[in-house]
């Protein structure tokens, strides 16, 4: 086939958004769409050469191969060869386990898979320092490319036609499979090569209607294409269903641009310009190198690196690409005798041997938890709070909407207890202080019931934004409700993250610490279907206004309620940042946040709160402690390698729940025995 300037310059359209997506661009947010342009780019390229050389009875499975292995080996396995001494110098132990069960995958061509299993999915935070997180598409195109061959060898005698029929329906079972996995499998749905063949089957279609040399020339269809992929790129984002009839549109501009941007166009004079060719000759390599380049960058960086950072970064990634591309890719793809492993055998032998070495290199980075011995002392220490999760959290933070339970649940009753008068209700932040409640309780002789679930405020009838907790509160928080009327229980302990179901945004300390959450809010269950949106500000009054109701009828009813403040949240996560620092020989492991940031987060709820008033309401005010005890004007997160108030980025540790508990069990002491006093709300932990 004929060279086109104007497909490589195709390419650098596909390859500029996604890296500056990944160096954190929001005005990019749809910037991931160059990928399914790589998609239609690839079916169109490769399907020519099969069918050019298939019509001349020249088509060899061995040397499709060989030139695949060319293509794509070399500067995989060299770019693969450069991570390893970053991950040995900066990856946590879980950091490095992880880095090295991908390799494996990346070398059995099966990150898509590897990466499908891993929690959060592709736009998860944590997912930004993955280095090898976007190899999931050579995966999906390598998996492709073993079956698409042997189907045009197989459906080759029945005629073009037959072969453009069969492509045109596959490619639209495809599309079908990937607009209902959108709703119904999102994460799986994103990874999968069954709902990403479509993208490439468009290119391939555009191979058949371009063969023999044929060009169709467009102005107006060409630019079209152009604009539709340059508007997906700025109006997509995250929450877009993809791929769905949503990826339609940038694989309809790719196609477009292929059909009718040939030279001649004012597409292809656009895309022909030197630096848009240059880019798109070195994509290859700036694909492979800018995942890794910023996940490294933010492994190695204690907050998020900075725009100015990211952009230099990615400065250096073109670098390397056309390092890589003039120095790796090009010796072993020449077509002359200067062709590093010139035979088929050779290029495929040290393939193969390549890649048993990095997967030998990937089981070692498995080993030993993650090569923990790489880690001083104080690092382990606060990684150490990470393990240390109660039992509870296991036992008594549910998950999945159960509705209904055998209450009391021996496990989450205090040791001494049968039943409770006292239950301490909420969500995961309930869960983490509920370890340290029984514990602290049962040495008071003083009964405690825990039950949590995650993501749900501790009250029916609301639903979450988080489609995987959406309507999942509202059965199991009935049948806490139910119970706690029919068993007796006179005290109603709340804990939650009371600010964030009302704001929805991640906790931003601004300091660089940005929690990895998606927007999580909620609504009333009965607007579940009027879809309000994150920032309406009627929504989020009738939530706190319910919150407010919701405490009230407890208090109406005859029952104490003891009100858990919010809980001051770090943004960063914890033990990842002391550990860190240890590891760059910080020796004051010492860190803490605003107490601005927390009364800006959490004053509406904290006013609201106030402004109750009951004889049976009793209030502990978490703030008090973390917040202005340590450090003026700061709330703490860690004094030391061994005194680590979290483990994460928000939910209490061990130690964490030890400044926040003694309030608690005093309250109920109190309660219980009928001596509890009116102290100065201002000052004091507890206050009725």
């Amino acid at each position: 086939m004929n060279y086109r300037r104007e497909i490589d310059g195709l390419r650098s359209v596909a390859v500029i958004p996604v890296v500056l997506f990944h160096a954190g661009f929001q005005q990019f947010s749809g910037g991931f769409v160059g990928v399914d342009i790589f998609f239609v780019i690839s079916g169109y390229l490769i399907t020519s050469i099969i069918i050019s050389e298939q019509a001349k009875g020249r088509f060899s499975l061995l040397k499709f191969y060989e030139r695949r292995a060319r293509r794509i080996l070399p500067v995989l396995f060299f770019v693969l060869l450069c991570c390893l001494p970053f991950a040995w110098a900066w990856m946590l132990p879980g950091q490095m386990e992880s880095f090295g069960r991908s390799i494996i995958a990346v070398c059995l061509f099966a990150s898509n898979f590897f990466f499908w299993s891993q929690s959060g999915g592709y736009f998860a935070a944590a997912s930004e320092e993955q280095p090898l997180l976007h190899t999931w598409s050579l995966a999906v195109e390598e998996q492709y490319y073993m079956l698409f061959p042997l189907f045009i060898m197989l459906i080759w005698r029945f005629g073009r036609r037959a072969l453009i029929a069969a492509i045109a329906m596959m490619a639209l079972a495809s599309l079908l499979l990937a607009q209902y996995g959108s709703v119904n499998f999102a994460t799986a749905n994103f990874y999968s090569p069954a709902t990403r063949a479509w993208e490439l089957l468009a290119g391939s279609l555009c191979a058949f209607l371009l063969t023999d040399g044929r060009h169709y020339r467009n102005n107006i269809l060409s630019l079209a294409g152009l604009v539709i992929i340059v508007f997906s790129i700025f109006a997509y984002d995250q929450t877009t269903p993809f791929p769905s009839l949503y990826a339609f549109v940038p694989v309809l501009g790719a196609v477009l641009i292929i059909l009718f941007g040939a030279e001649g166009t004012l597409t292809a004079r656009l895309l022909s310009t030197r630096p848009m060719v240059g880019i798109g000759l070195i994509s290859y390599s700036l694909y492979l190198w800018h995942q890794p380049v910023f996940a490294f960058a933010r492994i190695r960086s204690l907050t998020e690196p900075s725009h100015v950072l990211m952009t230099a970064l990615a400065f250096v990634c073109v670098s390397l690409a056309y390092l890589s591309w003039r120095f790796v890719e090009t010796p072993f793809r020449k077509n002359s005798a200067a062709q590093l492993l010139p035979t088929p055998a050779r290029i495929l032998s040290a393939s193969g041997i390549a890649a048993a070495l990095f997967i030998l290199a990937g089981f070692y980075g498995t080993s030993n938890n993650g090569l923990q011995f790489r880690l001083p002392p104080a690092a382990l220490d606060a990684l150490a709070e990470q393990e240390r999760h109660d039992p509870v959290m296991e036992t008594c933070l549910f998950d999945k909407g159960e509705a209904s339970l055998p209450h009391p649940i021996k496990d989450c009753l205090t040791k001494h207890s049968t039943a409770s008068k006292t239950i301490l209700i909420g969500d995961s932040h309930a869960g983490a202080l509920g370890g340290e409640a029984l514990r602290s309780f049962d040495a008071a002789d003083v009964d405690l019931y825990v039950m949590a679930h995650s993501s749900c405020v501790g009250f029916s009838g609301f639903y979450v934004s988080n489609l995987k907790y959406r309507l999942r509160c509202n059965p199991f928080f009935t049948g806490i409700e139910d119970y706690i009327r029919t068993s007796g229980i006179k005290t109603i302990i709340m804990a939650n993250r009371w600010s964030l179901y009302i704001d929805g945004t991640p906790f931003d300390n601004g300091e660089g610490g940005i929690e990895p959450l998606q927007p999580t809010y909620m609504d009333l269950l009965s607007r579940l279907n009027e879809h309000a949106a994150q920032d309406d500000p009627a929504r989020k009054a009738r939530v706190l206004k319910q919150y407010i109701d919701d405490i009230q009828a407890y208090l109406d009813s005859g029952h104490n309620v003891v009100l858990v403040y919010p809980i001051p949240e770090a943004g960063w996560n914890v033990p990842d940042l002391v550990a860190k620092s240890a590891m760059a020989g910080v020796q004051k492991l010492e860190f803490s946040t605003s107490y601005a940031r927390y009364q800006q987060r959490n004053g509406a709820v904290i006013a609201a709160f106030d402004a109750m008033t009951h004889p049976n309401l009793f209030r502990v005010r978490p703030a008090d402690t973390f917040c202005n005890s340590f450090i003026s004007e700061r709330c703490i997160n860690s004094l030391s390698a061994g005194k680590v108030f979290y483990f994460d980025d928000d939910h209490p540790s061990t130690s964490g729940a030890q400044l926040i508990i003694p309030a608690v069990l005093k309250a109920v002491q109190e309660i219980e025995a009928g001596t509890a006093s009116d102290e100065n709300p201002g000052t004091a932990l507890v206050t009725p």
